[in-house]
């Protein structure tokens, strides 16, 4: 049977106590599968944010449960022990900004998250220049990051996000700061490693140039979430 990457049951998260508390997400259920992009919609305050955060255990929810393939880890307290070690190895991010380390070359920016988990330098760097390669920037791989294009360097922050092989990228407005071929391009790349690599993606966005790329939306308002089917067009 298929198990979901991603499966949420009543997520809450409760900012405060007492006359100041804010319900910033009141029972979010949402299901992922394997080599999904699937967007996550809605206005500024809705929760979309907050719904990432506690995806990628940077804070802990209030209530609910969160599973990532099959495996609980959050049910009303956290079940997994190492949460730093469950963001390295099984959780991929990608942000508005690339964020790249300006003292390293490409390579160096993709190898080190493996190297920090473990990988041997050389492996780490096979591993660097085969997702170059794959998001067509082999060409750059020893570029400093001041010398990459806008477009090369969300390229590069996707193949970071991919270096540990993690079934789940949370990507948070990824296309924001790219003219709309660029916005598309970075579309296009997300869903070839989706299916490539069976990576199940969550893309938070304003953005109306991809909104009908996804197959599945889930808009958030109010801290609750509700699904439809999107329009799949080819970015």
């Amino acid at each position: 049977m298929k198990v979901p990457a991603i499966h949420i049951e009543n997520l809450t998260k409760r900012y405060g106590e007492g006359d100041t508390a804010v319900d910033a997400l009141k029972g979010v259920d949402m299901t992922i599968w394997p080599g999904e992009v699937v967007g996550l919609v809605g206005p500024s305050g809705s929760g979309k944010s907050t719904l990432l955060k506690c995806l990628g255990a940077v804070i802990e929810p209030t209530s609910g449960k969160m599973q990532l393939g099959g495996e609980t880890i959050f049910e009303g307290v956290w079940k997994i022990d190492d949460l730093r070690t469950l963001r390295r190895d099984r959780i991929g991010f990608v942000f508005q900004a690339p964020y790249l380390i300006p003292f390293l070359d490409v390579t160096d920016n993709i190898a080190l998250l493996p190297m920090l988990a473990g990988v041997s330098n050389t492996q780490a760097r096979i591993r660097a220049r085969e997702l170059l390669d794959a998001l067509d920037v082999g060409h750059r791989a020893r570029a400093q990051v001041s010398e990459l294009s806008g477009g090369e360097q969300q390229r590069v922050s996707i193949a970071r996000a991919l270096a540990n092989h993690p079934p789940i990228i949370l990507a948070d407005e990824p296309t924001a700061p790219l003219d709309s071929e660029r916005a598309l391009t970075v579309v296009r790349i997300l869903n070839q490693m989706a299916q490539q690599y069976q990576t199940s993606i969550i893309v938070v966005t304003h953005d109306e140039k991809i909104i009908p790329t996804f197959r599945r939306i889930y808009h958030i308002r109010d801290g609750r979430t509700y699904e439809e089917a999107g329009e799949g067009r080819d970015a």
